[in-house]
């Protein structure tokens, strides 16, 4: 499976960046319900962290390229 899905990421140009090393103790998924819950990640550019909130400081497109950091 794992094949598969590197595999399609790279058929659609897709690089994945290191995920960042943690910095504390947590779960960074759990699944429930059918639901993956995700903790502990962030969204990085060029080795800096990517802050704002969408409609405030963050337009659609900037909250859109965070999101696929």
């Amino acid at each position: 499976m794992i094949d598969n899905i590197e595999k399609a990421l790279i058929a659609k140009g897709i690089d994945l960046p290191k995920p960042a090393a943690p910095v504390a103790s947590y779960v960074p998924a759990v699944e429930a319900n059918g639901l993956l819950h995700i903790s502990g990640q962030v969204s990085m550019h060029d080795g800096e962290l990517i802050t704002g909130r969408l409609g405030d400081n963050m337009s659609l497109e900037e909250g859109q390229q965070a999101a696929k950091a």
